[in-house]
C-alpha cells in the first residue's frame, strides 16, 4: 500500500507542475498580445475637436476689433520613435484645424463670420509614460514647433510662428500592434515678432498671443 501511494505521488506531482507551467504559460502569452512592446515605433492617425484662439486687434492690420478662432474638428497624424529603453518617445506630429474667423456679438447672439482660417501645427516633442500597466499606459507630453495661421483672405498670406505645447494622454491596448489612443493638449503660439531689447517683455505678454486647446482621439499602430 505504501508502494502504492508513493508511486501515485510520483506521478500527480509532475503532472500539476507541467500544469502550473503550462497554465502560466499561457497567462504570459495572453499577457503579452495585448501589451504592446515599449520599443516600437508608433503611427497614429487621429481626429479631434479644437476651440479657443484669439488674434487681437493690435497684433494685425486686417481688423479693427478682436476677432475668434470658431472652435471645429481637427485632425493629423502623429510618429513616435524610441528613445533607447528609457520608455521616452520622440513625438513629430502634423495637426491641422480648418476654421472660420468670428467677432463676438455678445452674449446668446449669434457670431459674425469674417474670414475662413487654417490653423496648423508642426511639432516635435518628447512623450513620459508613467504608471504603465498591462490595460493602459498614461503619459505627458511636451512639444515645440510651428503654427501655420492661414487666414482665407484674397491678398493675405500665410504666416509661421513659434508654438509649443503640453498635454495628457493614455494609450489602451487592443493587442501588440494596436492600441487606442485619447490625449488632451494645450497650445501656445507668440504672435509678436520681438523687435526691441525686453525680450521677456515682447515674447510673452499674457493675453496678446494665441491660445488653444484640443481634445484627440487616434487608432495607434505599433510596430
Amino acid at each position: 500500500m505504501r508502494k502504492f501511494t508513493f508511486l501515485l505521488l510520483l506521478i500527480l506531482i509532475p503532472t500539476t507542475l507541467f500544469a502550473q507551467d503550462d497554465d502560466w504559460r499561457h497567462r504570459r502569452a495572453d499577457r503579452d498580445r495585448y501589451t504592446p512592446r515599449e520599443g516600437a515605433f508608433e503611427l497614429t492617425p487621429f481626429i479631434g475637436y479644437r476651440w479657443g484662439g484669439t488674434i487681437f486687434a493690435d497684433e494685425t492690420f486686417l481688423f479693427n476689433e478682436d476677432v475668434q478662432v470658431a472652435s471645429n474638428p481637427n485632425f493629423g497624424i502623429s510618429f513616435a520613435l524610441p528613445l533607447g529603453d528609457t520608455g521616452m518617445k520622440l513625438e513629430l506630429m502634423a495637426n491641422r484645424q480648418s476654421s472660420e474667423l468670428e467677432t463676438d456679438s455678445g452674449l446668446f447672439e449669434p457670431n459674425d463670420e469674417i474670414a475662413d482660417i487654417d490653423v496648423t501645427y508642426l511639432h516635435a516633442g518628447l512623450q513620459f509614460p508613467f504608471a504603465r500597466s498591462r490595460n493602459a499606459t498614461p503619459y505627458a507630453v511636451i512639444s515645440a514647433g510651428l503654427a501655420n495661421l492661414d487666414p482665407q483672405i484674397s491678398g493675405v498670406s500665410a504666416e509661421n510662428r513659434f508654438s509649443a505645447s503640453a498635454g495628457v494622454g493614455v494609450k489602451i491596448p487592443m493587442s501588440q500592434a494596436l492600441s487606442v489612443k485619447i490625449e488632451g493638449r494645450g497650445y501656445y503660439t507668440a504672435l509678436e515678432e520681438n523687435n526691441n531689447d525686453c525680450t521677456f517683455c515682447n515674447n510673452f505678454r499674457y493675453n496678446q498671443d494665441f491660445y488653444q486647446g484640443e481634445v484627440n482621439l487616434g487608432l495607434m499602430f505599433s510596430f
